[in-house]
């Protein structure tokens, strides 16, 4: 059975050492599942608005939202320059699942480029920490990064899939779901199909 460490671990044998690779295929894989639950939904359900529980927000907010950190990043490499709070709303990206998919392309394009750079890749990423609007520039690395967009926009798949299930659409089992999370279920899954074999018969449900 191929699990999330063992195709953690192809990524690294098969990356050039200090490449980001290992980092960046897996943005390329979450915006390749993104786009297929993009495309499970009609336009009235991508911009419905969700109940006080998700605080009246659409799945297409979340979407852009989440594109608009991917694109800050992915668009920024040329000039070195991160800027993620620089973001545009109320476009078509929020509304128009098609239009979505096609970033979505367009960027998990850009990500397969960066898996050929270095991670190592200085950065210089501009955050507003305060309200007050003034900004400060920070030292990053292109790995770094990258595994800060792939957290970001798995925390925010986890509300989308809510705002999903609650109207019916049923979304891939592992969605919105931390590679911590998922190595650990595949952790305890081996070991409960080691603790079956060694015991006899399971009387587990499975």
């Amino acid at each position: 059975m191929t699990t999330l460490a063992s195709r953690r671990e192809d990524l690294r044998s098969n990356a050039p050492a200090g490449s980001a690779a290992p980092v960046a295929q897996p943005v390329v894989a979450l915006l390749r599942e993104f786009a297929g639950v993009v495309a499970q939904l009609s336009t009235e359900q991508y911009t419905r608005r969700a109940d006080d529980a998700f605080f009246k927000g659409t799945v297409g907010g979340h979407v852009r939202h989440c594109l608009d950190h991917a694109r800050s990043l992915l668009d920024g490499l040329a000039s070195g320059v991160i800027d993620y709070d620089h973001r545009v709303r109320g476009t078509t990206i929020e509304t128009d699942p098609l239009a979505a998919r096609d970033e979505i392309r367009r960027l998990r394009q850009l990500a397969k480029d960066a898996a050929q750079q270095s991670a190592a890749t200085a950065l210089r990423v501009v955050v507003m920490p305060t309200r007050d609007g003034s900004s400060m520039e920070l030292e990053s690395t292109l790995g770094r990064e990258l595994a800060f967009v792939l957290s970001h926009t798995i925390h925010h798949n986890a509300t989308i899939k809510g705002m999903a299930v609650n109207m019916g659409v049923a979304l891939p089992t592992a969605f919105g779901y931390a590679p911590s999370t998922l190595a650990h279920h595949d952790s305890q899954a081996a070991h409960h199909d080691a603790d079956c074999t060694t015991h006899g018969a399971c009387r587990c449900a499975h």
